[in-house]
């Protein structure tokens, strides 16, 4: 019976550190986690007329405790402008990043924009799709 107890124990004990390092391993893959929340990543701009640009907003809230701020807004062409909250964004504070689609080639679109963050490593890759007709 002792030697059940002792080989359970040693079972339990070799198990739970490897449940525990999974846990923060999967709270960790999200380097946006507890920083930033859009209301939305992807956005559909609906139909638009041809040479007539288009603009998307992603709004975005600071959920951390110290100052977000932008680093840097790539979009994924030429085709495609981006303007977005210069100042610092204080926690509990919304920004906005807005992408003017030049909307120069008929039929379906999809773009994508990257967000830089101080202090994230990672990009944040924001996308809007729609249609263009004549």
């Amino acid at each position: 019976m002792k030697k059940l107890i002792l080989s359970l124990s040693m079972l339990l004990g070799a198990l739970l550190p490897s449940m525990a390092q999974t846990a923060s391993s999967a709270q960790s893959s999200d380097p946006f986690a507890g920083k930033v929340k859009f209301n939305q990543e992807t956005i559909d701009f609906g139909t638009t007329k041809l040479n007539h640009p288009v603009s998307v907003t992603f709004v975005f809230k600071n959920v951390g405790n110290t100052p977000l701020i932008i680093e840097n807004v790539r979009p994924s062409c030429g085709c495609t402008t981006p303007s977005y909250t210069q100042e610092p964004v204080l926690p509990g504070k919304e920004g906005k990043i807005v992408a003017t689609y030049n909307a120069a080639v008929l039929g379906e679109a999809s773009k994508t924009v990257s967000v830089k963050f101080k202090g994230i490593d990672q990009e944040l890759d924001l996308h809007f799709t729609g249609k263009v007709v004549q």
